[in-house]
């Protein structure tokens, strides 16, 4: 699976496998060019697309929620199905989140090609303490996001140093119906800067309401991948959990088959 993942060289590549356990349709693995990650998103949702749509694995009639589960290594998630005008739209539930502040080193602030005035002080920077760790710093403005300029080489230094694997730098209501432009570099995976990042955007929801709370469900449209070329959307529902206090983010979409073929390895 990992040379299969440096061969396609996409963001991650997902693997859908038979279930491990009798609530859930299947387990999933997904590897980056270099390595195996806890949970992605978009590939998620690709793979959910080609098990309903491609291998008629999975039934979603018209005017009908069918929820499902799948387990992978961050335990089992569950995953809602359902059709809007005929298309398959999806939503998955992302792991649990939880943030701890972070006391930023300078010497990152100047690996993002970014200065000090360029931090938005309404939320500081966090760290992810799940899945392989990221760091959440929110900017002023999407004049400051679009400027930030990644150094691989010292970005990937000061990741091992922090204890997280990506960089995810975001403002807050760029424009009229979007809640957050965002941006993400994983340069200890091979990926200077992905297009999107659905895991990225689960846990940004869930952040995102902890320190600017609303009412819940709470929905949330994230932009990405503007300044690749590649721009995308992620949907992001955050709603309560059990437990007081806590939320969770959920990522929805749709996925289009844009390529169908046979690899030999």
């Amino acid at each position: 699976m990992q040379r299969i993942a440096a061969e396609l060289k996409h963001s991650e590549t997902a693997f859908p496998l038979p279930a491990r356990e009798p609530t859930a349709a299947l387990h999933l693995r997904w590897f980056t060019p270099a390595a195996e990650v806890a949970f992605c998103g978009h590939a998620t949702l690709a793979a959910f697309h080609v098990l309903v749509e491609e291998a008629r694995r999975i039934r979603v009639p018209e005017g009908h929620v069918t929820k499902t589960a799948f387990t992978c290594k961050s335990g089992k998630l569950n995953v809602e199905l359902w059709r809007d005008d005929g298309r398959l739209r999806v939503l998955i539930e992302t792991p649990a989140s939880k943030f701890e502040p972070l006391q930023l080193p300078g010497e990152l602030v100047t690996a993002l090609g970014l200065v000090t005035e360029s931090l938005d002080p309404k939320i500081g920077p966090q760290k992810s303490a799940i899945l392989e760790g990221n760091l959440y710093l929110a900017l002023r403005d999407r004049e400051a996001l679009a400027r930030c300029k990644p150094n691989a080489d010292a970005l990937e230094v000061l990741g091992k140093q922090l204890g997280v694997a990506g960089f995810v730098v975001y403002t807050l209501n760029p424009k009229p119906g979007v809640d957050a432009a965002v941006r993400c570099f994983f340069p200890g995976y091979g990926i200077l800067e992905d297009p999107v990042t659905g895991s990225a955007a689960g846990q940004l929801g869930a952040l995102i309401q902890s320190a600017l709370p609303e009412e819940m469900p709470r929905r949330l449209l994230f932009t990405q991948g503007d300044e690749m070329g590649r721009p995308g959307v992620v949907e992001v529902e955050v709603r309560p959990e059990h437990e007081p206090g806590k939320v969770r983010g959920w990522i929805g979409g749709r996925a289009v088959t844009v390529l169908r073929g046979e690899l030999d390895t």
